[in-house]
C-alpha cells in the first residue's frame, strides 16, 4: 500500500482513492513545494491533515477542489475553463480535503513557505503593501485566468520531461517559480487597478475580508435550512449584492453553495 498525498498531506492508499498520475517535490532545500495530479477520484471521503505556513498557488487546468483551512472554505473551481487562484496560510494550519467520486481533477499546487514570501515583498514595502496586508490578513482566496505560458508550465510540470533527478528537479522549479510570479503580478495588477479607480470610493481589502469573516460565523452560528440570503445580509447591515460579491472574493464561492455544504 504506497500512500499519496492531497494538498500536502496523506490521503489514502493508491488504489482506494484516487487513480491516475501524481507527482510532489518537497526539497527540504528548497523554499517551493510543488504538487501535480491529473487524476479521478473513486469514491467519497474526507482527509484531515496539518500544513505549515505558506503561500499557497494553484494552477486548476481541470475540476473542482473542495478544501477547508482551520474551517475557512476554500473552493478551487475550474469546472468551465482554467482558472489560477492564490491565498496564503500565515500560521500552520488544520486542512480538511473533500474528495468526490467521479471527479477528474487536473491540477498544479505551488506552496512557498510564507516567511520566504514576506522577506521578498519586504525588498519593495510600499509597493507591495497591499499583497502583505492580504497575505497576513488570513485565508483569503484570489483568482486570475492564466496566460497560454503558465497553462503550457503547467502542463509541464505534470507531465516532465526531465529524468534525472538533479534536473528534474531544477526544471520542476524553475517552472514553479514562473508560475509563481505571474500569481503574484496578477493580484498586484488587481490592486493597482484598484487603486486607479479610487481605494477610498469602498472599503479595503483587509475590511472586505473582516466582512466575509463576519457573514461566515453568522451562517455557522444558525441554522442552514432557517437562513436566507434576504436575511442573512439583514443581520450584518449590507444588501444582497455587497454580501454576494464580498463573500465570493474572499472564499471563492457563492454564499448559497457554502450554507449547502
Amino acid at each position: 500500500g504506497s500512500r499519496i498525498k492531497g494538498l500536502d498531506g496523506p490521503l489514502a492508499d493508491r488504489g482506494s482513492l484516487m487513480n491516475g498520475r501524481m507527482s510532489f517535490n518537497d526539497a527540504p532545500q528548497s523554499f517551493l513545494g510543488i504538487h501535480t495530479s491529473d487524476t479521478m477520484e473513486m469514491k467519497d471521503a474526507i482527509a484531515d491533515y496539518d500544513v505549515g505556513a505558506a503561500v499557497k498557488v494553484a494552477i486548476m487546468l481541470k475540476g473542482r477542489l473542495q478544501a477547508e483551512f482551520d474551517g475557512v472554505p476554500v473552493d478551487l473551481d475550474a469546472r468551465d475553463h482554467p482558472v489560477g487562484f492564490i491565498w496564503a496560510i500565515p500560521h500552520p494550519s488544520k486542512v480538511r480535503r473533500y474528495i468526490h467520486k467521479g471527479s477528474e481533477i487536473c491540477k498544479v499546487m505551488i506552496s512557498a513557505q510564507f516567511d520566504w514570501v514576506l522577506r521578498q515583498l519586504g525588498k519593495s514595502p510600499a509597493r507591495y503593501r497591499d499583497i502583505t496586508d492580504f497575505f497576513n490578513a488570513g485565508i483569503s482566496v484570489r483568482s486570475w485566468l492564466p496566460s497560454r505560458r503558465v497553462l503550457a508550465l503547467a502542463d509541464q510540470l505534470i507531465y516532465p520531461h526531465a529524468n534525472d533527478p538533479v534536473l528534474r528537479e531544477l526544471y520542476e522549479e524553475s517552472r514553479g517559480l514562473e508560475i509563481f510570479a505571474e500569481a503574484l503580478s496578477a493580484i498586484q495588477k488587481d490592486t493597482d487597478e484598484k487603486a486607479m479607480r479610487g481605494k477610498s470610493s469602498g472599503p479595503d481589502a483587509l475590511d472586505r475580508h473582516h466582512r466575509a469573516q463576519e457573514i461566515r460565523d453568522f451562517i455557522l452560528a444558525g441554522d442552514p435550512e432557517q437562513q436566507t440570503l434576504s436575511t442573512i445580509a439583514a443581520a450584518i447591515g449590507i444588501s444582497v449584492a455587497s454580501m454576494q460579491r464580498i463573500f465570493k472574493d474572499a472564499y471563492g464561492m457563492t454564499v448559497k453553495d457554502f450554507i449547502r455544504e
